[in-house]
């Protein structure tokens, strides 16, 4: 048994003492953790009958980040108009970290991104467009971009995991968001609240709705950042072969998506910057295996080789 699969049962236990010993016995049931990450651990189980997500956020601050993570999601589910959705906060526990969430039906975006076809894909990367596009609607300012502090955060030079290719190229890669950063940093540019970790997985579809999970607070982001998130996330580990690139990603539809989300076009070297940024903090997390990591190579040998005033 691995030590992985040890830390999952010893904190479903934990976690399931936690609940029952709050809650009552006969409320809870069938707890299992399902995943571990730095800002929380969630599992699976039931509630008064009902099936339900539970999330526990770390000792430090969680009170305030179970209260921080309910008030957005109910925020959110007043106010989203149909047919987006969010998975909603049914009950908290703040001494504890814990939010009881609502179960979502249905598959990922992922699961149905990678079993359509070329029609189903664009239709399901417009409803995604369109979730993100309601956030934009119910919440947005413009604000001056920082873009010289995201280039200092990302610095790769005493990562030891990379190889030389990858740090030559990793190199490039921020040599060219620190130009672009030259000429955006403190220009007007949207921000929202809206999911600050956009992927695939935490997208899903269930009868005709699109429902966005695992948000944890209200955090205002430049809309493009996390429409780049999405892009990424959605091609950078997938063979380019014969497509028609835009910033190293499938033309047609990152133009689809960044069109119906309302994401400024016009702002070229903004829209460029953001896909840079997300190419490179995605690369170095180091998630995915060997193969795909040297599709992603050749998608950011794709994207340097592109002009700036593509578009």
């Amino acid at each position: 048994m691995t030590a992985t699969r040890l830390k999952k049962i010893a904190l479903t236990l934990k976690l399931r003492w936690q609940l029952c010993s709050r809650l009552g016995f006969f409320a809870v049931r069938g707890v299992r953790v399902r995943k571990i990450e730095d800002r929380s651990v969630v599992a699976t189980g039931s509630y008064k009958g009902q099936r339900v997500v539970y999330k526990q956020y770390p000792q430090e601050n969680a009170a305030v980040r179970a209260k921080r993570a309910c008030t957005e999601l109910q925020f959110l589910e007043r106010n989203l108009p149909e047919p987006n959705y969010v998975n909603g906060c049914i009950d908290t526990l703040p001494d504890l970290g814990i939010v009881i969430l609502k179960w979502v039906d249905g598959e990922t975006v992922r699961q149905l991104y990678n079993k359509a076809d070329g029609p189903e894909r664009e239709a399901i990367v417009l409803q995604v467009a369109g979730w993100l596009k309601a956030c934009v609607d119910l919440r947005r300012k413009e604000k001056p971009l920082r873009a010289a502090h995201l280039v200092a955060r990302l610095d790769v030079s005493d990562n030891g995991t990379l190889t030389s290719e990858e740090r030559s190229l990793l190199e490039a890669m921020l040599a060219e968001m620190a130009a672009l950063a030259e000429s955006i940093e403190g220009k007007p540019v949207v921000y929202t609240s809206a999911h600050d970790d956009m992927t695939l997985v935490n997208l899903k579809i269930w009868d005709g709705g699109l429902y966005a999970i695992d948000i944890n607070k209200e955090r205002w982001l430049p809309l493009m950042r996390m429409a780049a998130r999405f892009l990424v996330m959605k091609d950078f580990f997938a063979p380019p072969d014969g497509q028609d690139l835009f910033h190293g990603l499938p033309a047609s539809e990152a133009r689809l998506f960044l069109k119906a989300a309302g994401v400024a076009l016009r702002q070229k070297r903004v829209v460029r910057y953001f896909i840079a940024e997300q190419m490179v903090r995605v690369y170095v997390a180091r998630e995915t295996e060997a193969e795909k990591q040297e599709y992603a190579r050749d998608r950011m040998r794709a994207f340097l080789q592109g002009s700036q005033d593509t578009a």
